[in-house]
């Protein structure tokens, strides 16, 4: 009898990714889940979402043993460390605004765990992404559920990466998916989405938990206006964000927005002029085109998730950079955060802001 191509699916313990292993199995292959394990659990701090979470792993064991799948984990709280959480905190001390999900992405669930899945000699990785991918030519689309739509995210990985995976769920809806669980007698079916971060404590930020993680000494500075005139102070320009207007403590009679983080300075700048977070003009690094293009091509620009994309010229430069003009400006695009790359709805890649024209202050 001829053996089963093996998939490894990557299984979180939630709905979508254990839809994914069982739609693998459906289509006549044999599935190993493989569950990341990201951080120790031996801090008794309250939790915001437990990517180590005893909830995640009693879940995803329980649907393992539903599927009637072999279920391991893989240990990679050092690469975490080192390649999201120590990415993101020396971006964040230096006023930019990193995209964790993305590195993630690119560096542990389709890097270190597609190594993982070869050497258990898988033909693939199944996730529970919602985005349409064909994987035979490496090519990435949106999913048919824009409201789930996840290829903002994913825009970094390269051809080679995505030829090795498959996302079935990219033509389901959310609801569709839970009642694929429902069918199957999956006890996730109704499970709650997080909607927060995989790393952090309830009433922390992100950037704030990381200062702790790593031991920061926080440095407090002038909170000022374009004119330079001293408003109040902040406590860390980690915590700020280009067009942040919430949690700013600082009253100017109408709405005020972070127009500048001035890291060489220690300040923080506002503004209620919003038209200083315009920008037209992006400069982008560490560039991905997992579809070929020429040195000068136009593409639709997304530079951040729920941002409609814009329709931009893009010129490749040396050492993996590429210049954006935009036929319409962009509101508050961050240093840091990733710009995607679209054609219509095919994914033509991405990278990571690295300049822009915005404020002009």
């Amino acid at each position: 009898m001829t053996a089963k191509p093996l998939l490894v699916a990557a299984m979180s313990g939630g709905v979508d990714s254990s839809v994914a292993a069982a739609l693998a199995l459906e289509d006549g292959f044999d599935v190993v889940g493989v569950t990341l394990k990201l951080k120790d659990c031996d801090d008794s701090r309250e939790r915001v979402k437990a990517c180590c979470g005893v909830d995640d792993f009693l879940q995803v064991r329980m649907v393992a043993e539903k599927l009637g799948i072999p279920h391991y984990f893989l240990d990679l709280k050092d690469e975490f460390r080192e390649n999201v959480l120590q990415y993101a905190w020396d971006e964040y001390r230096i006023g930019r605004t990193p995209n964790p999900c993305s590195m993630c992405n690119f560096h542990l669930k389709f890097g270190h765990l597609i190594d993982y899945a070869r050497k258990l000699g898988a033909v693939g990785l199944i996730t529970g992404h919602y985005a349409n991918l064909d994987h035979e030519k490496g090519e990435l689309r949106h999913a048919a559920d824009r409201n789930k739509d996840q290829v903002y995210f994913l825009s970094l990985l390269t051809a080679e990466q995505l030829r090795f995976c498959r996302m079935p769920l990219g033509q389901m809806t959310k609801s569709q998916v839970r009642r694929k669980a429902e069918e199957l007698g999956l006890e996730n079916a109704e499970r709650q989405e997080s909607q927060d971060a995989c790393f952090g404590y309830k009433g922390e930020s992100f950037s704030n938990t990381l200062a702790n993680y790593f031991g920061k000494k926080i440095v407090s500075g002038d909170i000022i206006d374009t004119e330079g005139r001293v408003l109040g102070r902040h406590n860390g320009i980690h915590q700020y964000t280009i067009g942040q207007r919430k949690g700013l403590g600082i009253a100017m009679g109408e709405p005020a927005y972070v127009v500048k983080i001035d890291a060489e300075n220690n300040r923080v700048v506002l503004s209620t002029d919003n038209s200083l977070l315009m920008a037209d003009e992006i400069e982008v690094k560490d560039v991905n085109l997992s579809v070929k293009r020429d040195a000068e091509f136009e593409c639709q620009v997304q530079t951040r998730y729920r941002q409609l994309p814009v329709t931009a010229q893009a010129k490749l430069l040396p050492n993996n950079r590429a210049f954006l003009k935009l036929h319409e400006p962009v509101s508050a695009p961050a240093l840091g955060q990733v710009a995607a790359f679209y054609d219509a709805d095919l994914v033509l890649g991405g990278g990571i802001i690295d300049a822009t024209n915005q404020g002009k202050i």
